[in-house]
């Protein structure tokens, strides 16, 4: 088993690395330069001192100083005794610079060294570098020193060997994180069933017993949630079964009493008996089939007459007024205009709000529903005179299953009624806005459809 490291242990190691790296990279470059030393082709740093003791008495005794008798490494510059320059090849600016430092025999903190030969009414000063020289001509002039050239060659070679640790390093890291890695992948694709393996390394590894510890409470919660929802859904099951039963007597009954000699109103109410109890039993066939696994109906969507839609949900409003004895106002404006909807998804949601409104005014209340033609669409309004939705419910209002502790105060429902509308008024590319009556002092819920 790999023996458990910390992230600072293994930085120290690879940096110890890098820097013994760095060390037999000098190293190699000290011995290069010594053996290019010894086969002659380049000039030692101090070849400059070595020249002037070889050739200082020549140049004392010469009669003529010429060009060809001055070192190769060397510039000079010949003065009177006085300072005055005469010639050479260091520039008459750079004389008197030259002529007071070679009393001294160095120029300071740089590597520029000068020397003087006394003659016969005249001074020679000499100047040199401290550094190793090519020794092929053409070398010096064209490149730098040659040291500079070798100390800068092992420089790059030590930054290229940081740039290959920390490489090395960064892919070391990415190995050790991978097992993290895979977990956190599992994890959204909600597979839970893994054990993060132990890398080796210590802060890595209390990484992944925190993601062991976290993979088991999410498993925990997710296991109670989805058994929640089992039984929720056998619940609804239960319960949508049973309703069928009382359903389809009421239908029984409904339809002997349109054999009967009902006439005018009272055969209308009972035709739209009828035809809600259908509706019923449809909600139901639905809400059976999604507890059982299927997947819901699709819209399907058609050209629908507005005016004619809208007057079909004021015949089944006055239903709904009328059941809680409430007072209903009609303001529907005349639209002459289509929209695109599946009629009956529609129709379901927009009962759904005005049956929300006549719970909520009560017996003597008021529910007034309004329809208008925008420009850009069909406006329904539908306000009421109850108690109004509070702060929270005004946020919280379309979320499933919500009721909070008074939504509206006095009511009682499920929190799936203002749901199931937002979500069909979506469908159909329109959107449910809630909020309160300024005129009703009651709840507001306003729905626009495009045309």
């Amino acid at each position: 088993m790999e023996r458990e490291r910390s992230l600072k242990g293994l930085f120290i190691k690879y940096l110890f690395i890098w820097l013994l790296g760095s060390l037999i990279l000098a190293f190699l470059g000290f011995i290069l330069m010594s053996l290019a030393m010894q086969a002659g082709y380049i000039y030692p740093a101090n070849y400059g001192d070595i020249e002037y003791e070889w050739e200082k008495e020549n140049l004392k005794n010469t009669e003529e100083i010429r060009m060809e008798d001055i070192p190769p490494l060397m510039d000079y510059a010949l003065f009177t005794e006085d300072g005055t320059w005469k010639e050479g090849t260091i520039p008459e600016k750079d004389a008197k610079k030259a002529w007071e430092v070679s009393h001294r025999g160095y120029s300071g903190f740089s590597r520029i060294f000068y020397q003087k030969v006394e003659r016969e009414g005249e001074v020679l000063v000499l100047r040199y570098s401290m550094k190793a020289q090519f020794a092929d001509p053409k070398l010096r002039k064209y490149l730098p020193a040659a040291e500079e050239i070798i100390y800068g060659c092992v420089i790059l070679e030590i930054l290229a060997y940081l740039m290959y640790m920390a490489v090395r390093f960064g892919r070391m890291l990415e190995r050790k994180m991978n097992g993290i890695q895979s977990a956190i992948e599992k994890i959204e694709q909600e597979n839970l069933e893994f054990q993060v393996q132990n890398c080796g390394v210590r802060e890595i590894d209390r990484v992944g017993a925190a993601l062991d510890h976290m993979k088991e409470a999410l498993k925990k919660s997710l296991v109670s949630q989805w058994d929640m929802e089992k039984a929720r859904q056998e619940k609804i099951s239960a319960l949508a079964h049973d309703l069928k039963t009382p359903i389809t007597i009421v239908r029984g009954y409904n339809e002997l009493l349109l054999e009967s000699t009902f006439k005018g109103e009272d055969r209308a109410c009972v035709e739209a008996i009828e035809v809600s109890i259908r509706q019923m039993q449809g909600y139901v066939e639905q809400l059976l089939d999604v507890t059982r696994g299927k997947q819901p109906a699709e819209f399907l969507k058609n050209i629908v007459c507005a005016d004619a839609f809208l007057e079909e949900i004021h015949k089944k409003s006055k239903g709904l007024a009328a059941e809680k004895q409430a007072v209903l106002i009609w303001q529907a404006a005349e639209t002459r205009r289509e929209i695109q909807a599946d009629k009956q998804h529609l129709e379901r949601a927009l009962l759904n709000i005005i049956a929300n409104a006549a719970e909520y005014a009560g017996q003597g209340g008021t529910i007034c529903l309004g329809a208008s033609s925008l420009e850009n669409g069909l406006e329904i309004v539908a306000e009421d005179s109850g108690p109004g939705f509070t702060g929270e419910a005004l946020k919280k209002g379309k979320e499933e299953f919500y009721t909070g502790s008074s939504a509206r105060s006095g009511g009682v429902h499920s929190g799936l009624g203002l749901f199931i509308a937002d979500r069909i008024i979506e469908e159909h590319g329109g959107r449910l806005e809630l909020g309160n009556s300024e005129t009703f002092g009651g709840g507001c819920v306003r729905v626009w459809l495009p045309w």
